[in-house]
């Protein structure tokens, strides 16, 4: 997943990653000339995907030395990868060419890359079992073909890259090669489509309740925001999203949605709490108003509460009043610069981010045009989005999307990271659509087909 990531990644910051496919085929031609000096002939097996374009790089590359094929398996199917064919030159053989294919002194196993589940299909198993078969030197490309099935490639040497993938050793790798393709650190520390991928997929066996449970206390004053963050979560695909709301707001907030669980409190005593603190991850501030009953249950929960929590908005002051550290805890704040400036005493500054997350033992979102996120050591960056986006409500979206995600038990960073980039991505979907026009409402539309381009279940 990690070179899934970087790809995606590396596409959304600076375009095509054909740069990548290039140094990639590289690494493996380099590796495979120094390897096998007096070798006379190569033939690159390969597949559908990107994996399949970096061994033809390396192919186009060891025609210079050895008598080069490329076999195809089935066909082609990423654009990258047909790009690298264009410029390959050389001989290119199907199926049914397997034979002459097996008698080269050198296969590079081009076949699939990471991210593959289940056992290799036909006509792939044969190909593995025919390369396996071969007696000819075997090179795998960033992980053997099929690794962790019952059909998987058995090289003599393997050239990962950036670094070793997840289950790999030298009994199932060969030797294994390690190569720097030039990704440059931004992919990770920016983010991105990639980072999306690390939703979890449901397991068809799960029930009520194991996909994540939201607990929401917003909108005691402007109950608008209690419904954003709510109707945002709901499209995150959690089981159950609870809202715990003023009594003068219940009537308007549950008209909204019959599948949001719609509380009527006016105060959070012991058995309201304790039901808050039963749900996966919660969320407090959006809409709260600042009475003293929206402060004094906003400070008992934040302050008892012992599950991962996302804090906004006026709830953000008990984090800003509160001497102690949350040390221990999973506390996310997402502040604009002005409350930062509040709750803090400091300039909303980078630095200033940093000193604060590590002085409360927090992770700070600190949204702008480009948002800092902090916990105190490390730094990460979400940019995008557009002009429109400073209008009511998007802060109560994005508070919305991370709590969702950390009700989904996603690391907290992690969770910052899939929150800021997709609520600026729902912002720029929803801004192609309707121009500077768009609404709220309609950034929210946008969420199931961002997702969906990325993650299919």
């Amino acid at each position: 997943m990690d070179m899934q990531h970087d790809d995606l990644n590396y596409e959304y910051l600076y375009g095509s990653t054909y740069p990548l496919m290039k140094n990639a085929g590289r690494a493996v031609a380099d590796a495979v000339m120094k390897r096998y000096p007096d070798a006379k002939s190569v033939c690159a097996v390969v597949g559908t995907g990107n994996n399949g374009g970096d061994a033809i790089v390396a192919a186009t590359i060891l025609r210079e030395k050895y008598d080069v094929k490329v076999l195809v398996v089935t066909e082609i199917r990423s654009e990258l990868a047909k790009k690298a064919l264009s410029e390959y030159g050389g001989q290119v053989l199907g199926m049914e060419a397997i034979d002459a294919c097996m008698k080269c002194d050198i296969i590079i196993d081009g076949i699939f890359g990471v991210g593959i589940s289940g056992d290799p299909k036909e006509p792939y198993r044969t190909a593995i079992e025919r390369i396996n078969g071969s007696g000819s030197h075997v090179v795998s490309v960033d992980i053997p073909s099929g690794l962790g099935s019952r059909y998987a490639v058995k090289p003599e040497m393997t050239v990962t890259f950036t670094m070793e993938k997840y289950g790999m050793n030298r009994e199932n790798s060969g030797d294994i090669v390690v190569a720097d393709i030039g990704i440059p650190p931004d992919v990770r520390k920016y983010a991105g489509p990639g980072d999306l991928l690390y939703y979890p997929r449901p397991d068809p066996s799960s029930h009520k309740g194991m996909n994540g449970t939201l607990a929401i206390v917003a909108g005691w004053e402007f109950y608008g925001s209690s419904v954003i963050a709510a109707l945002a979560a709901e499209r995150i695909g959690l089981d159950l999203i609870r809202i715990y709301v003023s009594e003068r707001n219940y009537q308007i907030v549950s008209g909204y949605d019959p599948g949001l669980i719609v509380r009527p409190v006016s105060a959070i005593d012991d058995a309201v709490a304790a039901e808050i603190y039963g749900n996966s991850a919660m969320l407090v501030g959006p809409g709260m108003g600042r009475s003293a009953e929206a402060m004094d249950a906003a400070r008992k929960i934040i302050l008892e509460s012992k599950i991962p929590m996302v804090v906004d908005a006026d709830a953000l002051n008990v984090v800003g009043e509160y001497q102690g550290s949350f040390q221990g805890k999973t506390v996310i704040i997402t502040p604009h610069k002005g409350e930062f400036r509040r709750i803090s005493g400091m300039e909303p500054t980078e630095e200033n981010a940093v000193a604060f997350a590590k002085k409360k033992g927090l992770i700070v979102v600190l949204k702008g045009q480009v948002d800092v996120i902090t916990d105190g050591k490390d730094v990460y960056y979400s940019k995008g989005g557009n002009p429109r986006m400073t209008m009511g409500g998007t802060g109560d979206l994005l508070a919305g999307l991370i709590s969702s995600f950390l009700a989904k038990s996603i690391d907290p960073i992690r969770s910052c990271l899939m929150g800021t980039y997709l609520n600026k991505a729902i912002g720029d979907a929803a801004h192609a659509k309707h121009g500077y026009w768009y609404t709220i409402t309609d950034m929210i539309g946008e969420i199931p087909a961002v997702m969906d381009k990325y993650i299919k279940i």
